[in-house]
């Protein structure tokens, strides 16, 4: 555990204001009922009550309000049912060992890609549905990008739960290729498209130029989201799968200097996204101009979104979720001290 007994946390809020404030979603409470109900007959399965109540209060719906603002109601069903299945599926993994959460991976695999696979388990099941109801409807490229993405973010949790095992803390360039993949944001980057109608051709995920901005954007949501999550997983000891220990370890700095870091670091990636869509609307193809530039716009209400929400969820910061947005001081939880069972 850091010697600090408390850290700072930078105005990230600040260097997003380049991206256009969107507001919410005007669907999100009749949607949310809808997927809420939904999740509920999985995560009762294997949820207690207190696990149950405790992700209520974290309202991760209302983070598809902020980050898909322009989704009409069969996009924004699909972005929360899909963000119900990822808090699940991270929560339900984080108590396996290695080989569990591979097994896992192998069964979500099956599940997405074999039509003829059934077996018992609650996952098979809440894939084949989630994939029936909002996947065959996609587009064939986002379609088969999702499927992919998914089952690679499946198999990649196997070996975080290995590297958990062996107590491995990565450097700052292997975390980030790891983390790319661990933070599912591609299976969320797919259904920006899904949700925007369009249905990007391969080699426009294939160029330079936009490569360079949906690398920035995911970045920018994984480096935040490890920020903001970092006491509560320090405290359960999961610490050394966050960009903040590993900044710590990789450059030999304290926990605020760290921080420091990370927060110029999301200066320069904003930056990043802003020059790939600056070169992307000046090409004549409009599939670049208009198609591919829609899509980096809708990163930018990812990016923008996934900060507001942090701040008005108790996911992270608990009931004082709205005193450390205006302070930006956080009080190091001690290890251990406020950890919940997956089924209390």
């Amino acid at each position: 555990m850091p010697s600090q007994i408390t850290f700072r946390l930078p105005k990230l809020d600040d260097t997003f204001a380049v991206f256009p404030d969107n507001g919410v979603n005007p669907d999100f409470s009749r949607i949310r009922v809808e997927s809420r109900e939904w999740i509920n007959q999985y995560s009762d399965i294997v949820c207690g009550p207190k696990m149950r109540a405790f992700m209520g209060n974290c309202n991760f719906e209302l983070s598809n309000s902020y980050c898909y603002p322009y989704a009409d109601g069969a996009g924004l069903r699909a972005t929360m049912d899909l963000t119900n299945i990822l808090w699940l599926y991270d929560e339900f993994t984080d108590t396996f060992t290695g080989a569990e959460a591979t097994n896992a991976a192998i069964i979500v695999a099956r599940a997405l890609r074999e039509p003829d696979f059934h077996d018992d388990t609650w996952i098979s099941g809440m894939m084949k549905i989630f994939k029936q109801n909002h996947i065959d409807r996609a587009g064939p490229n986002v379609a088969r990008r999702f499927i992919d993405n998914f089952c690679t973010y499946v198999k990649i949790v196997g070996t975080e739960a290995l590297l958990r095992e062996k107590n491995e803390v990565l450097d700052i360039s292997s975390y980030v290729g790891f983390r790319r993949e661990t933070s599912a944001v591609r299976t969320c980057f797919d259904l920006v498209e899904y949700c925007a109608g369009l249905d990007l051709p391969q080699y426009v995920h294939e160029d330079p130029v936009f490569i360079g901005g949906y690398n920035a954007a995911m970045d920018l949501v994984f480096w935040t989201n490890d920020l903001f999550s970092y006491n509560m997983e320090q405290s359960k000891g999961h610490g050394g799968a966050n960009v903040v220990t590993v900044i710590m370890k990789s450059k030999g700095v304290d926990l605020q200097t760290a921080i420091d870091f990370l927060s110029g670091y999301c200066e320069a990636l904003t930056s990043q996204l802003q020059e790939a869509r600056r070169i992307l609307a000046s090409r004549d193809d409009p599939v670049y101009s208009k198609d591919a530039v829609r899509i980096i716009d809708a990163f930018g209400d990812w990016v923008r979104g996934n900060d507001q929400w942090s701040f008005a969820t108790e996911r992270y910061f608990g009931q004082e979720n709205h005193v450390i947005k205006k302070t930006r001081i956080v009080k190091l939880k001690a290890p251990f001290s406020d950890t919940l069972a997956l089924n209390e």
